[in-house]
């Protein structure tokens, strides 16, 4: 399998489970309103578990939006610049991101390690912190994967 074929089937996964989780959240809260307002009887865990799935959404969905050029990308001074110098500047700005993807995501793993040690779990699900916090590694390196195709594709023609 190349690498493109696999970066299709790693979006195209990480897609689906940002999907599964939006139609897990809007599950979750119809049905904890009408547990509440019909039958007086609200969940008590439906708020933590969205919580969970929404952490799971955002972070995985910043590599689904940047993989499909969907992010927020602010290019007012770019645009002035001759393309040489844009393409430096955009390596340079790369280069950055997958350093700080990789250390946000190398920091977060010392604290999933600590935090399963101590064994932190949610109030309600009782979920080791650790599984939530799993999120912004697993979002940071489809990211990176990201990061790194796009620096690879600069200065090449399209």
């Amino acid at each position: 399998m190349n690498g493109k074929r696999l970066n299709e089937v790693l979006v195209g996964t990480a897609e689906i489970l940002c999907a599964l989780l939006l139609i897990l959240i809007a599950v979750l809260t119809i049905a904890q309103v009408i547990m509440r307002y019909v039958f007086s009887y609200p969940f008590t865990w439906s708020e933590e578990l969205c919580i969970a799935a929404f952490i799971y959404l955002a972070f995985l969905g910043i590599g689904v939006a940047y993989s499909q050029d969907r992010h927020l990308w602010v290019d007012a001074f770019l645009v002035m610049l001759p393309q040489t110098v844009r393409t430096i500047v955009d390596r340079i700005v790369l280069g950055l991101s997958a350093g700080f993807l990789l250390f946000v995501s190398a920091l977060m793993i010392k604290v999933m390690v600590v935090t399963s040690k101590v064994g932190i779990t949610t109030a309600a699900l009782e979920i080791p912190k650790a599984f939530i916090y799993l999120s912004l590694p697993l979002g940071m390196i489809l990211f990176f994967v990201q990061v790194v195709r796009k620096f690879r594709k600069l200065g090449r023609p399209q």
